[in-house]
């Protein structure tokens, strides 16, 4: 979780918690380069070769981890074929030394599932509502693969207006909406999205505000919550939120929630701190110009 601080776009500043610290404006569009690649740009990154595949081998892209990506597009619906290609493409990839192999099989293949994973031993990596992937490691070593990911990320945005006042809200549901606390917009970070930019989403969506990320301030990780996974951030969705309105500094501090000297109150406080994080977009090196990511680092909040 992170907090950070926005600037409303009426002029309102925006400060994000437990997850993002927003405040002053500040331009969030890079003049070059996107902090999301295109696909091609990453698989050129990651990906060493591939092959088109034949009558004994599926399709498939080779990593540089010794890894074989199988073209789900390729994957044939018929069981029986499924069966005597998948046996002898992993006969060829073995005989290539190749390490492990990564089966994307769409809903539509879900009948091919218990082939791969009885007859082939593959194993459940994760599954989206689409898909399901598989993997099976080759050699005769200890499996490497990466897990599936453990982590999702949440955020909170502390939001000011040009008078000072910081915007609360109330949810309809959830722990919150249960003891009718007042609370910052909250919510998860999406797939494919950065920081600043769930911040200032979760803001909008929650009460219609346009906020502007102005820097980032303190991060908690929590364990367990969710399917075992960690650093969890309940998601407040625009439909979720039964009143929202501007409070002064002085009636947000003497709300019973958070509870002063509570890690939720440090993380809320951490908006205002001096020490804070600010954010540039780099690219990756001058062989990649085209690739960038949004770098957040220290510095004085005098200095933004």
């Amino acid at each position: 979780m992170a907090w950070g601080r926005l600037a409303a776009v009426s002029r309102a500043c925006v400060k994000a918690l437990p997850a993002v610290s927003v405040g002053a404006a500040v331009s969030m569009k890079p003049a070059a380069c996107s902090s999301r690649d295109k696909a091609d740009k990453q698989h050129a990154f990651w990906i060493g070769g591939s092959s088109q595949g034949c009558s004994k081998t599926l399709p498939c892209k080779f990593d540089f981890y010794g890894g074989v990506i199988v073209d789900p597009a390729a994957v044939p619906a018929d069981e029986n074929t499924f069966r005597n290609i998948l046996a002898s493409s992993l006969d060829e990839w073995r005989k290539q030394g190749k390490r492990g192999v990564w089966l994307h099989l769409d809903i539509g293949a879900a009948t091919l599932v218990p082939i791969a994973a009885s007859e082939f031993g593959f194993e459940y990596h994760h599954a989206e509502k689409d898909y399901i992937m598989m993997t099976k490691w080759l050699p005769d070593s200890p499996n490497t693969l990466p897990a599936n990911a453990s982590h999702t990320v949440g955020v909170g945005a502390l939001v000011t207006n040009s008078e000072g006042k910081i915007l609360l809200v109330r949810e309809k549901s959830g722990p919150a909406a249960k003891f009718g606390f007042w609370k910052i917009p909250t919510g998860l970070v999406d797939a494919g999205e950065d920081i600043h930019e769930a911040a200032v989403r979760e803001v909008k969506e929650e009460t219609g505000i346009d906020a502007s990320f102005e820097c980032l301030g303190a991060f908690t990780m929590s364990h367990g919550f969710n399917a075992k996974k960690s650093a969890r951030f309940a998601a407040c969705q625009g439909g979720e939120i039964a009143e929202a309105r501007w409070f002064s500094r002085e009636e947000w501090l003497s709300l019973p929630f958070p509870e002063r000297g509570s890690i939720w109150d440090e993380l809320n406080q951490s908006a205002f701190a001096e020490d804070v994080l600010s954010m540039k977009i780099l690219p990756w090196g001058k062989s990649r110009p085209d690739s960038c990511r949004w770098l957040y680092y220290p510095v004085r909040r005098s200095a933004l």
